[in-house]
C-alpha cells in the first residue's frame, strides 16, 4: 500500500503506539502519549475511529496518507485492520 497507493482508496489500520520510558528507552504506553499520537494522526488528515487495548488506535485513512503517518516517531507499528482477529489473520504487510 505504501509503494503503490490507490488514490482515494480508504483503508482501516491499527496503529500501535511506541512504549517510551522517562529516559527515552523502552517503558510504558501512557494515555498522554496515545493522545499525542492520535492528535498528530488527525492533524495529518486521517480519522482516529477508536482507542483499543494495548496502546493501539483504529485509524481510517486514504492509502496515500499512509506514508505520512508512518513518519510519526511515536508509532511502533501500523498493520491493516484485519490483522487483529479471532481467527489469527496474518494481515497485510504495509
Amino acid at each position: 500500500m505504501r509503494e503503490n497507493p490507490v488514490e482515494g482508496e480508504e483503508v482501516t489500520v491499527i496503529v500501535r503506539v511506541a512504549a517510551q520510558g522517562p529516559d527515552g528507552g523502552v517503558g510504558e504506553v501512557t494515555d498522554e502519549v496515545i493522545t499525542r499520537v492520535a492528535e498528530a494522526i488527525e492533524q495529518a488528515g486521517p480519522t482516529v475511529e477508536d482507542r483499543l487495548e494495548f496502546g493501539t488506535l483504529r485509524v481510517q485513512l486514504t492509502q496515500e496518507k499512509l506514508d505520512e503517518i508512518c513518519t510519526l516517531s511515536e508509532i511502533a507499528s501500523i498493520e491493516t485492520d484485519n490483522t487483529i482477529g479471532v481467527l489469527g489473520d496474518s494481515g497485510e504487510e504495509l
